[in-house]
């Protein structure tokens, strides 16, 4: 049963969004106790959200990003498919406020975690997160983790820490294997279950 959930997601995978189950109100964000470099969950009220859960055993949430404070305030980097800015816009790494990225239209509930890395490598991680955003580099349909030149969600996260000497996903993978899709793909789950992560916030 489970491979048939996964067989599923990576079909249809690309779906178009909408938003059946979007929540009402707006989350609370706890301004005060964000940090550049904390992880943010969400669980998406999109056809793929829902498909991404598919593959994830007892797993809430189907997306990540990682945050950063810049001059229009506290913001969240990730890499995203079928969420353009414009029409001409195409599934890439970009930045956004951190309200729409937990906007009731993109996800039921989500969650925010510290990370237990230095200030000096987070301030190295968060460079480097600014710059993918400033080249575009393009979402990763393919899920490949071993090719850097695009990035999916949870990849673009493994990336950041992979290069500051730190394997976030503690060498998690879930199995996969069909199709023409690789054998193992980096899920949320893989990075969520890091203990070292710790959660303050959740809607």
């Amino acid at each position: 049963m489970r491979l048939l959930h996964i067989i599923y997601a990576l079909l249809f995978l690309m779906l178009p969004a909408c938003t059946p189950t979007a929540r009402q109100e707006a989350a609370q964000i706890p301004y005060d106790s964000l940090r550049n470099g904390d992880i943010v969950f969400r669980r998406g009220c999109s056809y793929t959200s829902y498909i991404v859960l598919a593959g994830q055993e007892n797993h809430n949430y189907s997306h990540i990003g990682i945050v950063q404070h810049t001059d229009s305030g506290w913001c969240v980097i990730h890499s995203v498919n079928d969420e353009p800015d414009h029409p001409a816009d195409f599934d890439r790494v970009k930045i956004e406020k951190i309200e729409r990225f937990f906007a009731p239209a993109r996800a039921t509930n989500g969650e925010i975690m510290h990370t237990w890395l230095h200030e000096e490598t987070i301030a190295r991680m968060s460079q480097q997160a600014l710059r993918l955003v400033k080249d575009s580099v393009r979402f990763d349909a393919s899920f490949d983790t071993a090719d850097n030149s695009r990035l999916y969600c949870t990849e673009l996260i493994y990336f950041l820490y992979k290069n500051s000497g730190v394997d976030i996903t503690e060498g998690r993978r879930t199995p996969v294997g069909i199709l023409s899709f690789p054998d193992e793909i980096i899920f949320p789950c893989d990075i969520y279950e890091n203990k070292k992560l710790k959660s303050y916030y959740k809607f």
